[in-house]
């Protein structure tokens, strides 16, 4: 097998005067038996594909009444596409390709914008008719080949007309920068619908290499490694969303040869960092060449940049590196002046190898394009950049996005940069809104499951040790995912809003100014208005313990982590700090009972919380509730003030019915339970039902029943359990500190006899009733609950329907949240779990 020989001499502004058709003849004439398409679904020789591609294009240079329109083709993720692919392409008629997964609306506006007609009714229409014109005209290599739409992130897409010469220059382009090999096997993990999806597809049906294509949408991710090995491939071509997703999948091979065939991974569509090539070569793939690939549907490739093996990546943003053969890249500014090297402006593109412009849109053709005669045009981009001193092109995002804030230019793109350092960043997006009629930041944020969610506070914080003031943002909004077009690219449009204040911030009083700044310092924000919710604005049971202390610290007056749960505006804080300072005895007791919110008309929901956490830990899920009714949480007896400890479940239930009785004497009761609440919420509705009360439902937070456990669930019921479901506790934060050693036992041990005597710091006074819960556990029986249960489950939670049947006697459902123990109740998982509560309180 050999690449087809292009023979072309490259010049300045090369122009390659052939069409899609010439050239596909001289690839079938070399590889007849060679197969051209393989999917996970199905594959195609090249001969099978010119015989099909030549019927159907013979079809479709019958003109009817559709005449020349252009045709849109569904592009499905099976070799089956391809044939309508190249039929349309050596038919003459422009192509239009419709991604499946489009919203109806948008591709409802491609095709009344392209005015393009589909194949099927095309070839409908063939069929029903007898007689037909046969006008066709070969077309030339600057006849327009098809009608590419961008994937209108921030607007509507725009239909860019390409021809045969520029489709075919950006196939060789790619295919001269991968050093495109006759052995290659051509790994196309992009929909084809993307322009570097069909430009990777192109490149190897024009050269008479074999391409691999899946489509991570329909195909995923997990298999991946498998499928690449099987097909020996040897380039990969992905957006770095998918890249970073890859590097997740648990890897057992830590050698350099983890895929011994792949030489070439290429990156296209977002900025990729160094950080993304470095976690990716590290998992077994330091043979591997990295290129970053940026270009644009109006231009083909601006410039690209290559990363042999075992080179030095950089750090943050890869640049885009230098623009190559045809192509000359400019900075410029406002008025189009070429800057000097160093300088931010808007990136423009020179060359005679550019697109027509947008159909039937000549005004924004004309504003984007500048003809200079000779076949020689001008794009200016619309993203910013500078030369370095490398002579290396470095992107600055958008020239939309760049905004002044507090007087200073700053870059969302730099921003995102930064963001991307902190541990556990998995991917992170940087928008910009209006508050009180000023720009302030939005970072949306994703955070790998590995580990327990950063919140707010914990990354602006960091942040704050290497950015200044007017970089941070106000705003962190914790995703499972960032939301992508079907290219691949983040959707504006379906990012979630963030709730803006359109006031002046209001402070009344000297305590609400002094608790502000206390806010300030912790949350690293300014301008706090006193009806701001501390949790709402990144804080976490961590921070609200900082909090606290400094408010002693400034009043010497002692606040709880419970009334502060139920106190966590600045004016309710501050009301709360008045009271206190006039009278230090004027204190509602929190010892167990804590209100988390007390508006609503439907009976209270009581959650019984985890062994070793404040009632703060629950403040985040109650406020995403929506369920109409009061919501208390109900913490270990002595964790904040002074009190014995329950040292059982069973104790531990009797105090809560006790304590719930006197919100709600009688049932219907609605019990909830996180983590070690969940055993007590449990033996809760069995002493409930045992004294004649009513539980109408309970829901367990990713409560974990031990390996001991279930044996003796199973022991009991005579059934014998699955050994390969073993159990997988989670390792609490608030005990990430602790070494159990033979001298740090003994300190627990003797720490846990003064338990709710003596009130320890916070770290340690968690850590202690985490082991005095833990102690309750391995003595603890589990009842059976006749009351309908719902198990909510985090992603290590293994336990099914054959233990949880033995407990649950009645109805049992079972939902599921992707996430860490601890970030079942914290953002962002905390909104999919209380979704969850909502059915069920209001089914209930």
């Amino acid at each position: 097998m050999k690449v087809v020989d292009l023979g072309l001499e490259r010049t300045r502004y090369a122009v390659i005067d052939e069409t899609i058709e010439s050239r596909w003849r001289r690839v079938t004439s070399m590889q007849h038996d060679a197969v051209a398409v393989v999917t996970p679904r199905d594959r195609i020789t090249f001969a099978e594909l010119e015989l099909r591609t030549d019927a159907l294009a013979r079809e479709l240079r019958l003109r009817g009444s559709h005449g020349a329109r252009p045709v849109a083709v569904d592009l499905e993720p099976t070799a089956e596409s391809v044939p309508a692919i190249l039929a349309t392409l050596i038919s003459g008629r422009p192509l239009v390709m419709i991604d499946p997964q489009l919203p109806e609306a948008r591709r409802a506006h491609i095709m009344s914008t392209s005015g393009a007609v589909a194949l099927q009714s095309i070839l409908d229409e063939s069929a029903a008719t007898g007689f037909r014109f046969d006008s066709a005209l070969e077309p030339l290599s600057s006849d327009p080949a098809m009608i590419a739409f961008t994937s209108g992130t921030s607007g509507a897409p725009k239909g860019v007309v390409l021809s045969h010469s520029m489709c075919l220059n950006k196939a060789d382009e790619l295919a001269a920068a991968i050093d495109l090999r006759p052995d290659d096997h051509i790994g196309n993990l992009l929909p084809v619908s993307f322009g570097a999806g069909i430009t990777a597809l192109i490149m190897g049906l024009m050269n008479g290499v074999t391409v691999f294509c899946w489509d991570p949408r329909i195909d995923g991710v997990s298999g991946i490694d498998d499928w690449l090995i099987e097909n020996s491939i040897t380039t990969t071509h992905c957006a770095p969303s998918f890249l970073r997703a890859w590097s997740d999948l648990d890897c057992d091979a830590a050698n350099d040869d983890s895929i011994g065939s792949l030489r070439v991974v290429v990156t296209y569509g977002e900025a990729v960092h160094g950080e993304d090539y470095a976690r990716h070569r590290s998992h077994g793939f330091a043979r591997v060449t990295y290129v970053n690939w940026l270009a644009t549907t109006e231009t083909g490739v601006v410039a690209y940049n290559v990363f042999p093996p075992h080179s030095e990546l950089p750090v943050g943003v890869v640049p885009a590196g230098r623009a190559r053969d045809g192509k000359d890249v400019q900075i410029v500014d406002v008025n189009g002046v070429p800057l000097p090297d160093g300088e931010i402006g808007e990136i423009q593109v020179v060359s005679s190898d550019l697109a027509d412009g947008y159909h039937g849109d000549p005004d924004r053709t004309a504003t984007r394009f500048t003809r200079l005669g000779d076949g020689v045009s001008i794009y200016r981009t619309g993203d910013r950049g500078r030369i370095d001193e490398r002579g290396e092109l470095q992107l600055r995002g958008r020239v939309d996005d760049a905004v002044k804030i507090r007087g200073y230019l700053v870059e969302p793109m730099e921003v995102e940069a930064h963001i991307r350092r902190i541990p556990g960043v998995a991917d992170v997006f940087v928008a910009v809104v209006l508050e009180n009629d000023r720009p302030e930041i939005v970072a949306y944020v994703v955070l790998t499951k590995a580990v327990m969610a950063r919140s707010g506070a914990e990354m602006r914080r960091e942040l704050a040790t290497y950015l200044p003031a007017w970089m941070l943002p106000r705003h962190f909004v914790l995703m499972p995912a960032l939301p992508r077009n079907e290219r691949g690219k983040v959707d504006r449009t379906a990012l979630p809003s963030v709730e803006v204040r359109s006031t002046p911030p209001t402070l009344a009083g000297p305590a609400e100014l002094w608790l502000s700044s206390i806010w300030e310092s912790i949350l690293g924000i300014d301008s706090i208005d006193r009806e701001d919710d501390f949790f709402e604005l990144g804080g976490d049971s961590l921070a609200s313990t900082e909090v606290v202390a400094k408010i002693h610290d400034m009043f010497r007056i002692r606040i709880t982590a419970a009334e502060f749960a139920a106190a966590s505006t600045v004016k309710d804080l501050a009301a709360l700090v008045d009271r206190r300072r006039i009278d230090p005895d004027d204190r509602v007791c929190h010892n167990t009972m804590v209100p988390l919110k007390l508006e609503g008309s439907g009976r209270p929901l009581f959650i019984m919380n985890g062994a070793g956490c404040p009632s703060t830990t629950l403040s985040t899920l109650s406020k995403a509730l929506h369920t109409d009714r009061p919501v208390y949480a109900l913490q270990p007896h002595g964790f904040e003030s002074r009190g014995l400890p329950d040292r059982s479940v069973k104790a531990s239930a009797r105090r809560f019915i006790f304590e719930i009785k006197k919100i709600q004497p009688t049932g219907p009761y609605l019990l909830a339970g996180y983590s070690y609440g969940g055993y007590v919420a449990l033996e809760m509705a069995a002493q409930l039902s045992e004294s004649g009360d009513t539980v109408e439902h309970v829901t367990v937070l990713d409560t974990r029943i031990s390996t001991e456990a279930a044996a003796r669930l199973a022991g009991r019921a005579g059934i014998t359990l699955d050994p390969s479901i073993v159990d997988l506790a989670p390792q609490p934060s608030t005990n990430a500190r602790w070494k159990p050693t033979r001298r740090t036992v003994a300190a627990m041990w003797i720490r846990t006899l003064f338990a709710g005597i003596l009130q320890y710091p916070p770290a340690t006074q968690w850590t202690v009733f985490l082991y005095i819960g833990g102690q309750a556990l391995r003595k603890h029986r589990i009842r059976a609950c006749a009351a309908p249960v719902t198990v909510i489950r985090g992603a290590t939670n293994n336990r099914g329907r054959e233990i949880w049947s033995l407990i649950a006697t009645g109805s049992l459902d079972f939902e599921d949240v992707d996430a860490c123990h601890e970030d079942v109740v914290r953002q962002p998982y905390v909104r999919k779990t209380a979704a969850i509560i909502d059915r069920v309180c209001d089914r209930a």
